[in-house]
């Protein structure tokens, strides 16, 4: 039987490289350098910004002073900016990784179901197609998909919030103050920001511990060492907690539910600059 090869020339592979596919996963393998970069930089950048956040948990002058130190130099109308083309670029590149047809979602949701219900004994449904144990890393994977849809909606909302409160500041006006903030989680806002406060450093924890055993950075750098799966997940879970308790005390305090609890370490120091 002969053969039609025309549309191949001779001694090249289906997957060389001046192939489709070739070209596809070169694609692919950029948006997952793409994506995973821009996850780190997110990740490490919310660390940062709970920490100055937290500020407050030393008193309203401490975070005033945080606040305005950001704004008159500018650092704050350039880092709102970037962190938003960064979240977006994010978005966009590991978008591509969550399933988009609504049978694929109903898929991505039995198998949730499937490895919940088979963490406790071996009971599923025969007639599915997806059938299988508890296996941790893909239960990983679902919540880190459902927590980044639930970051999209809500950082919108506080990107646009705290974008506005800049914009007010390069304009003449209060700009970030810790009255306004107090004020604004206060009158009910501070549910919008639990709930992202729980999305985000889960999202954050779970994303690096991904992007670490993938990319095997634990061989690759020497101040690491040689870094395992129970190891690396035992870190991303202390800091998860870690920023978790964090937040939960510093939103507590913005929405006056106690006082700043080491208000008394800056006392001195704001008492001597009057």
């Amino acid at each position: 039987m002969d053969v039609n090869l025309s549309l191949r020339s001779s001694g090249t592979s289906q997957h060389g490289p001046d192939s489709d596919s070739y070209d596809r996963a070169k694609k692919t393998l950029k948006d997952e350098w793409i994506s995973g970069l821009t996850g780190v930089f997110l990740a490490l950048f919310m660390w940062g910004h709970m920490l100055f956040v937290s500020s407050i948990l030393t008193g309203e002058q401490t975070f005033d002073f945080v606040a305005d130190l950001f704004e008159n130099t500018w650092l704050a109308q350039i880092t709102i900016i970037l962190i938003t083309i960064v979240f977006f670029v994010h978005f966009v590149t590991a978008s591509r990784k969550i399933p988009g047809g609504l049978r694929d979602r109903k898929r991505m949701m039995e198998l949730g179901r499937s490895i919940k219900k088979s963490r406790s004994r071996w009971d599923q449904d025969v007639t599915s197609d997806i059938r299988l144990r508890s296996h941790s890393e893909t239960t990983l994977w679902i919540w880190q998909v459902r927590s980044g849809m639930t970051i999209l909606v809500l950082g919108s909302i506080h990107l646009f919030i705290v974008g506005t409160d800049i914009l007010q500041r390069t304009l003449g006006g209060a700009g970030i103050t810790a009255l306004e903030s107090t004020n604004r989680v206060g009158s009910g806002l501070w549910l919008l920001y639990v709930v992202l406060l729980v999305c985000v450093e889960f999202h954050a924890g779970i994303g690096l511990y991904r992007f670490t055993v993938k990319w095997w950075l634990g061989k690759q750098l020497a101040l690491i060492g040689k870094v395992t799966r129970r190891k690396t997940h035992i870190v991303e879970q202390f800091i998860l907690m870690f920023f978790v308790l964090v937040g939960i005390v510093t939103l507590a305090v913005l929405s006056g539910l106690i006082e700043p609890p080491l208000e008394s370490l800056m006392a001195g120091v704001w008492d001597n600059s009057l």
